[in-house]
């Protein structure tokens, strides 16, 4: 790795940078690469939650006991920030409401649940030709991937249409496919670009188009993937575009993450609170670039994904899986569980939720469904106190205090922790995997953003409650100002008609008083 380049100076990913921290990690990955992606059977039903994304969840468009079509839209955003959820294959459906999802605050949420009838019928908007792509402009390709319901594949699961349209006034120069899947067992990108890297490269082309200004397009690969960058470059040279480059990053956890792999393609840092794009750049999955290859070239929205299904299962493997397939339909046809299995997770084993029950459906952020023995999870039981090692600090690759996070979190002391950057944690657990004293660190800090989220409510609520109480004061003053004014005004009428008066007789006092004098006279 080359530091201390200047990055004004050369083109992104033509010299590598280090980012701070990090750990290596044994990968286990190969277990799940033996055999090809392959689509699953039909399961008997799809649960589809309505909450598939970062930002609100959609509305569904369809009511209990309709008829659908596969690629029909399902539900729409409730709000500008969303995305739209389609029809997975044809058939019924028999339920909207609460079911069992993935989450770190719920354990229930709306989804619409549709039995496949087995015809697998399109809808007809699904099978109608489109222009080239090549012939449309930024806003209508930002419309058509915002219509095939396209989120971030790598977890994020922001939608995508809003991350292109952006508005920052750097133009986005560069635009980064990530393929450095660096947590243990997922290899579901690793497949993918082994087995469509030409789809891949057309779906950066693609994205690249529909921002616009767009010079470099960078492929990121872990330097493990010799096989998968022979593919690549074979395919760059058929797809022959000088913008694109592919770059091999060193195999260290979490450089997978978006801003670490910013830091080593460009030695740029995306600032604290900050977007990639305020660095000009965009940062997208793998699968999110295939997934829009496929809604502007084979006219299919984002209705299935890749999932790795491994670790303690008898026959681990990739599936291109229907969204809403319940966990339970995977794991039977991987297999089964092996003996002692204690936990199934969502993701890897680092940065992966607890699965509470195999009926919890796949979703567009489900990339991994691992499953691990007892031997494989810490006894939470083991935990020490902390000996301020500093083993934390070492790993940290967003420069935190670990141990003095801890510290105040355990001591309620939330104003202390937001003081230390704990909004900056991106919860990778590398501090987690090296703490001597086996200490939850991560989980610490999901508490404490949490106590951080609560305190930030409670200061807005009394920050509006002080709002109202100061614009009911000035309503008050200003309603007593206008009584005082119109009293004012009633006095001074009172006065100015007592005034008239005063002056209507004092004239007629004069006119008679002048007609008796002339009478006098006479």
């Amino acid at each position: 790795m080359t530091a201390g380049i200047n990055t004004q100076s050369h083109p992104p990913g033509e010299y590598l940078h280090n980012f701070p921290g990090g750990v290596k990690l044994r990968h286990f990955k190969r277990i799940s690469c033996h055999h090809p992606i392959a689509r699953p059977p039909m399961p008997e039903y799809l649960s589809l939650p309505l909450k598939q994304h970062v930002g609100d969840s959609a509305v569904p468009v369809v009511e209990v006991g309709q008829a659908v079509l596969k690629g029909e839209p399902l539900a729409r955003p409730g709000s500008d920030f969303g995305a739209l959820l389609h029809a997975p294959t044809s058939g019924r459906i028999t339920a909207i409401g609460p079911q069992p999802v993935i989450s770190r605050d719920h354990h229930t949420g709306d989804c619409i649940t549709l039995v496949p009838d087995n015809e697998d019928s399109w809808h007809p908007d699904c099978q109608r030709m489109i222009p080239d792509w090549r012939h449309m402009g930024p806003e209508e390709l930002i419309r058509r991937i915002a219509d095939a319901g396209i989120v971030g594949l790598g977890g994020a699961v922001f939608p995508t249409h809003r991350k292109l349209t952006s508005n920052f006034a750097r133009p986005i120069t560069t635009l980064i496919l990530n393929g450095a899947e660096c947590e243990p067992y997922i290899s579901c990108d690793e497949m993918l670009m082994r087995q469509h890297p030409e789809q891949v490269l057309l779906g950066g082309q693609i994205l690249a188009h529909a921002i616009g200004t767009v010079e470099h397009i960078i492929i990121a690969l872990e330097d493990q993937m010799g096989e998968v960058e022979d593919d690549f470059q074979r395919a760059r040279r058929l797809i022959d575009d000088p913008r694109i480059r592919i770059c091999r990053v060193r195999t260290i956890y979490p450089e997978g993450g978006e801003r670490q792999l910013i830091k080593v393609l460009t030695g740029l840092e995306v600032p604290t609170g900050g977007y990639p794009q305020q660095l000009g750049i965009v940062c997208v999955n793998i699968g999110t670039a295939w997934s829009v290859k496929r809604a502007l070239v084979d006219r299919v929205p984002l209705i299935e994904r890749v999932v790795t299904v491994t670790g303690a299962v008898n026959d681990p493997r990739n599936w291109l899986t229907l969204l809403g397939t319940p966990v339970s339909h995977l794991l039977n046809i991987s297999g089964g569980l092996k003996p002692n299995v204690t936990r199934l997770v969502m993701g890897g084993p680092v940065m992966g939720m607890a699965i509470r029950d195999d009926a919890i459906s796949i979703t567009k952020g489900f990339n991994c469904l691992l499953a691990l023995q007892s031997r494989q999870l810490r006894n939470p039981e083991q935990s020490m106190p902390c000996i301020n090692c500093m083993e934390c600090v070492r790993v940290c690759p967003a420069r935190l205090m670990p141990q003095m996070l801890y510290h105040s979190i355990r001591n309620g002391n939330v104003a202390r922790s937001s003081d230390l950057s704990l909004s900056d944690c991106i919860e990778c657990g590398c501090c987690d995997l090296v703490c001597p004293s086996h200490i939850p660190l991560t989980e610490y800090f999901r508490l404490g953003k949490s106590q951080l989220r609560s305190s930030l409510h409670q200061q807005q609520r009394a920050l509006k409650s002080e709002q109202r109480h100061q614009a009911r004061e000035a309503r008050l003053k200003t309603e007593q100002a206008r009584q005082q004014q119109r009293r004012l005004s009633r006095q001074q009428a009172a006065d100015d008609r007592q005034q008239a008066q005063q002056n209507i007789a004092a004239a007629l006092a004069r006119v008679r008083s002048k007609q008796k004098n002339q009478d006098n006279e006479k």
